[in-house]
C-alpha cells in the first residue's frame, strides 16, 4: 500500500466544521484521519502520511481538556499541532501556545486555507 501524500488527523466534535474540513480534504487528495484521547501514542495511525499534522479544536465539548491533549500531543510526537477555535481570542491563542501549539486558526480560517497550509508545512518538512 503506498503511503499517501499527506495525512490531516483532527480532534474535533464539532459535525458541521468535520464536514466542511473533509470536502476540502477530499477536493485537495489529502487524508484525514480523525481520533481520540486513547490513540495519542498510535503513531502509526497518527503519522499514516508523509507529511502529517495535528488539529484539535480547542472549543470541544467532551470531557477532555484540549490543551492538556495538545500538551501530551507535544510529549508523545514530533507531529505539528494545531488550535482552532470558532473565533480568535488573544487569550486563548496565547494559552495554546503555552501549551506546545504551533498555530491557532478560526475554523473557517483553516477550511479556507488549506492548501497554503498543507503547502507551508510540506516545505517546513
Amino acid at each position: 500500500m503506498e503511503q499517501e501524500q499527506f495525512n490531516i488527523n483532527i480532534f474535533s466534535d464539532d459535525a458541521k466544521f468535520c464536514s466542511s474540513l473533509a470536502i476540502e480534504c477530499n477536493k485537495y487528495g489529502f487524508g484525514l484521519t480523525f481520533f481520540d484521547k486513547k490513540d495519542i501514542n498510535n503513531k502509526e495511525l497518527l503519522e499514516s502520511a508523509i507529511v502529517s499534522v495535528v488539529i484539535i479544536d480547542l472549543t470541544c465539548n467532551e470531557k477532555i481538556d484540549p490543551y492538556e491533549l495538545g500538551k501530551q500531543m507535544r510529549i508523545s510526537s514530533d507531529l505539528p499541532i494545531f488550535g482552532i477555535l470558532d473565533k480568535f481570542n488573544r487569550q486563548d491563542q496565547n494559552h495554546a501556545k503555552s501549551c506546545g501549539f504551533d498555530l491557532v486558526f478560526t475554523k473557517t480560517m483553516l477550511i479556507r486555507s488549506i492548501k497554503e497550509i498543507v503547502v507551508h508545512v510540506s516545505n517546513e518538512e
